[in-house]
C-alpha cells in the first residue's frame, strides 16, 4: 500500500525533475536575454537535483522506519524508494528537456 507521504513526495519530485530539465535547456538561450537570467536558469538542474535528493531521503527515511525491525525489510524498502525515486526524477527530467525543444522547434518553426 502506498502512503499519502510517498505519493505527494514522489509528484512533487516529478514536478522538480521537469522544473530542472526544463530549465537545463532554457538556460542558454535565456543567455541572450540577460546573462544574469541565463545564470539563474543553468543553476536549476543543480538545485532540482538538490531538493528532489533532499527529499527522497527523507521520504526514504520516513517510510524504512515503518517498514519494521526486520533489517532485510528495511533495506529492502530503502533500495526501493531510492529507484523509484531516482527514475521519477530522471523520467521528468528527460520530459523536460523534451517539452523545451517541442516548444523551441514550434516557437521556431523548425521542421
Amino acid at each position: 500500500m502506498v502512503s499519502g507521504l510517498l505519493a505527494d513526495a514522489l509528484v512533487v519530485v516529478a514536478l522538480v525533475g521537469f522544473y530542472g530539465g526544463l530549465s537545463r535547456d532554457l538556460g542558454p538561450t535565456a543567455e541572450f536575454l540577460d546573462p544574469r537570467l541565463g545564470i539563474g536558469f543553468s543553476l536549476g538542474p543543480y538545485v532540482a537535483g538538490g531538493v528532489a535528493a533532499l527529499l527522497a531521503l527523507a521520504v526514504v527515511a520516513v517510510e524504512a522506519s515503518r517498514a519494521g525491525p526486520e533489517l532485510l525489510a528495511v533495506a529492502a524498502t530503502a533500495v526501493g524508494l531510492s529507484a523509484v525515486f531516482a527514475v521519477a526524477f530522471g523520467l521528468f527530467f528527460r520530459v523536460g528537456i523534451a517539452v523545451y525543444a517541442l516548444a523551441l522547434r514550434v516557437g521556431l518553426s523548425l521542421p
